[in-house]
């Protein structure tokens, strides 16, 4: 069972941002572009000790990423947590994260990728709103025009409109968005931190997927009874592995699994594997509308006054 759902503060002008890395080495020239950036803006930075590690295909051993994440959680100096890069090796390091610490130190936390793991933690066992946007070493050194500080700031996320091919299967519902990387989502299938969907509306995305294990991947969650009354879902950049498989051959496909879904389904939501993607604050209430063309409305911030 879900815990009662905490917020964390918004972001403020001047505020301390923890950078850390829980998953794979960081390419260093493109994490200095994100902190300049972030310094541009206002705010200072304090770097995990492990930035600039590598141990194989990790940032650091399971300890030593667990350790930096817990310093930066704890350190009431600091006034939000931005991940460096998803890669894998979040979820290793779940069983050395105490689930109170993070609900008596509740912070905005941005990443994407593989910190699905990490978020999907965080809201079973801490209960704490999380947010799926750009990373530091991916996105923000870009400086490219996003929705990140407005969204961490206080603001409820614009509504995104769906055109006529984006409406899969039609229908209203609301609930509680969900969700991140599928193959993440798969991952988790049949742990203490599996996204349960019952009453929810679910977000995926993922990239360099082929088809059939797009279809595998769904067909896990399926299985795993993790999809179970499921409200309505919402589909982000689905990225193909290599010049065999089209954005149209991927389309046909999603169309073609979900176009008799009971519940409604919309495809193409900017959010994801992607250059400029959209910021979600996952835990917060939406309300998904399809029809000849549709609408997500998020019906609430995801931080605190």
């Amino acid at each position: 069972m879900n815990l009662e759902l905490i917020k964390p503060p918004r972001l403020k002008t001047g505020a301390t941002i923890g950078v850390a890395a829980v998953s794979g080495p960081v390419d260093g020239a493109r994490l200095e572009s994100g902190i300049s950036f972030l310094r541009e803006k206002g705010y200072r930075v304090e770097r995990a000790t492990n930035l600039g590690r590598r141990d194989g295909f990790l940032a650091g051993s399971d300890e030593e990423r667990a350790s930096e994440y817990r310093r930066l959680l704890s350190d009431d100096r600091i006034d939000a947590i931005f991940f460096a890069r998803g890669g894998y090796g979040a979820s290793r390091i779940l069983g050395l994260l105490p689930p109170e610490e993070a609900r008596a130190h509740p912070k905005i936390h941005l990443g994407a990728s593989d910190l699905t793991a990490l978020f999907a933690f965080l809201r079973r066992q801490a209960g704490l709103v999380t947010f799926y946007g750009p990373m530091v070493a991916v996105g923000l050194g870009d400086r490219l025009p996003l929705d990140w500080e407005s969204v961490l700031s206080g603001a409820t996320p614009a509504r995104q409109d769906f055109s006529p091919q984006d409406v899969i299967a039609s229908g209203s519902a609301e609930g509680e968005l969900v969700g991140g990387c599928l193959s993440l989502l798969a991952s988790l299938a049949g742990t203490p931190e599996a996204v349960r969907a019952s009453g929810a509306i679910l977000f995926w995305e993922d990239t360099r997927e082929e088809i059939y294990r797009l279809d595998r991947l769904l067909t896990q969650l399926e299985r795993s009874g993790n999809l179970d009354s499921l409200r309505g879902m919402v589909i982000g950049s689905v990225v193909s592995r290599g010049p065999t498989e089209s954005p149209e051959q991927i389309g046909e496909y999603l169309h073609v699994r979900f176009g008799r879904s009971p519940f409604p389904v919309a495809c193409n939501f900017p959010a994801g594997h992607l250059a400029s993607p959209r910021t979600l604050p996952l835990g917060t209430r939406v309300r998904l509308d399809l029809g000849k063309t549709g609408s997500l409305t998020f019906l609430e911030p995801g931080v605190a006054p």
